[in-house]
């Protein structure tokens, strides 16, 4: 054998090596990447002839009673029926549905009568049975909550909200790369907030009014061992989110959760965390709401809100008066707080409605009084106005130790006396203030610092007193009419337009 034939055998060899070696390399990605055999259950889409009903109950049963699994559904219609109770379909604890994206179509038969009652068509564990390490992904959904007359027709929700269910939580749930639309809530997970709600039924503000006055029975979100309870770990991203009614997302009672990348439009109101939510960032969200836009509300606190774009849809009506980030109370006797909340980098746009607000503070009439504290907004663009005062309950409402700084607002900045309401440490610093016209300050105790009024000037009311208003740029010189406040180094500097 000559040397050229030698060398040609020695390199096929390891050629041959070689590619045995990246062969079984693949192989091995490959195994670890793929569930183990039994860790699937596939399910063919029976077609919008048959209810699907039975069969992905089924399905998920046998994968959850082998301590979880995927259960993989494939294109086409899952048709759903509404049967008698509060769901049609259960998720049950280790379960992943997974769709072949947005042609895997699960839906409540759009034949179904209106109904009053809040139904699950998909349900995240029951009413008194919780699920958690579950995942439902690449997979459309309609709830026809809209298209069967307002159904009141719940998305991907879990609720537990019965008596004995109340110390229980559903955690680790994932929802993401899914279709939803017309539900009265696209995802999010809830118990009531206190026994004065009725847990399955939409009531009305009359019926809640009427209940709140009856005060609380059973246990509320505040009592500790309803704290140690909550939901844990809900993840909500990167979802196509149309037409969804009462909170497209809502995540109640709980703690660490993200609301992240979801694109959502038409909905009534965007994403909310309520009942003493905590640590839950809402994330890089594109909300177009017809009510409000993201809602931080009732006693959540250590909440972050950053590089959303919020604002209302072009058709809202214009008399709409809510905002696009909206701190309220819920309609129950309580004295509650809201604080620990960070904005930043947002963009809030509301040229649409009368009253152009991008934030809002309301505290309902049924409240016993809440205290809106340590909330910091900065870098964020409000091109609308943004309101720091409570126009239906200012006598029940504090707002305190707040900073808005170094943002640029097109809008006004609007505050109160502190005969109405209480306002104080409210720190106005470094912002880009571009309203065309005067800005005026009507609180007391208030910090305007290092501000720039780019076409107008600072109004100081009077009956204002102990305001601080240091090194700010104006057109025109600022108007004083105020008391024992301390104005230094201001600079006018003529407007260059």
């Amino acid at each position: 054998m000559n040397r050229r034939h030698q060398l040609h055998s020695s390199l096929s060899h390891s050629v041959r090596a070689l590619l045995l070696i990246a062969l079984g390399l693949l192989f091995a990605v490959a195994r670890a990447q793929t569930p183990s055999k039994g860790g699937e259950r596939f399910v063919a889409a029976p077609g919008p002839d048959v209810f699907a009903d039975s069969i992905l109950q089924e399905a998920i049963d046998e994968q959850a009673a082998r301590g979880g699994g995927v259960v993989v559904l494939g294109a086409g219609d899952f048709k759903l029926s509404r049967k008698a109770g509060d769901e049609t379909v259960v998720i049950k604890s280790g379960i992943t549905l997974r769709g072949q994206g947005f042609a895997t179509h699960l839906y409540l038969d759009p034949k179904t009568p209106p109904n009053p009652l809040r139904y699950f068509p998909i349900r995240i564990g029951t009413s008194k049975v919780p699920a958690s390490n579950v995942v439902i992904e690449h997979l459309r959904y309609t709830g026809h909550d809209k298209a069967i007359g307002g159904g009141s027709i719940m998305g991907l929700n879990a609720r537990l909200d019965e008596p004995e269910s109340m110390l229980l939580s559903c955690d680790n749930v994932t929802i993401q790369h899914c279709w939803i639309y017309d539900a009265k809530q696209a995802a999010g997970c809830t118990k009531p907030g206190s026994a004065m709600y009725e847990a399955k039924t939409v009531i009305s503000p009359e019926e809640a009014a009427a209940a709140s006055k009856k005060g609380l029975r059973g246990k509320s979100y505040q009592d500790a061992d309803r704290l140690a309870a909550q939901f844990k770990n809900w993840q909500v991203c990167h979802n196509f989110i149309d037409t969804c009614g009462n909170k497209a997302v809502e995540l109640a009672e709980c703690n660490g959760g993200l609301i992240a990348d979801n694109y959502m439009t038409n909905v009534v109101d965007g994403p909310q965390v309520i009942f003493g939510s905590r640590n839950v960032q809402i994330r890089d969200n594109e909300v177009y709401f017809t009510r409000t836009g993201i809602n931080i509300t009732e006693g959540s606190n250590h909440i972050r809100v950053s590089g959303n774009h919020v604002e209302p849809v072009a058709t809202i009506h214009p008399a709409e008066a809510n905002a696009c980030l909206f701190f309220r109370t819920e309609p129950q006797p309580l004295v509650t707080t809201i604080s620990h909340v960070v904005v930043t980098g947002n963009v809030f746009r509301d040229q649409t409605t009368k009253q152009k607000g991008t934030v809002k503070f309301t505290t309902r009439p049924e409240s016993l009084g809440c205290t809106y504290e340590a909330i910091t907004m900065t870098g964020n663009v409000f091109d609308g106005d943004v309101l720091f005062l409570d126009r239906r309950s200012p006598g029940k409402t504090k707002i305190q130790d707040v900073v808005f700084a170094d943002n640029i607002c097109e809008g006004d900045v609007i505050s109160e006396s502190s005969v109405k309401i209480m306002s104080r440490n409210i720190m106005v610093r470094g912002n880009q203030l571009r309203k065309a016209g005067d800005y005026e300050l009507q609180a007391s105790g208030w910090i305007w610092s290092g501000n720039s009024h780019a076409h107008g000037s600072l109004t100081i009311a009077a009956g204002t007193e102990g305001n601080v208003v240091h090194d700010n740029v104006t057109t025109t010189e600022i108007a004083y009419h105020g008391v024992k406040s301390s104005l230094a180094n201001n600079v006018v500097r003529p407007d260059s337009r």
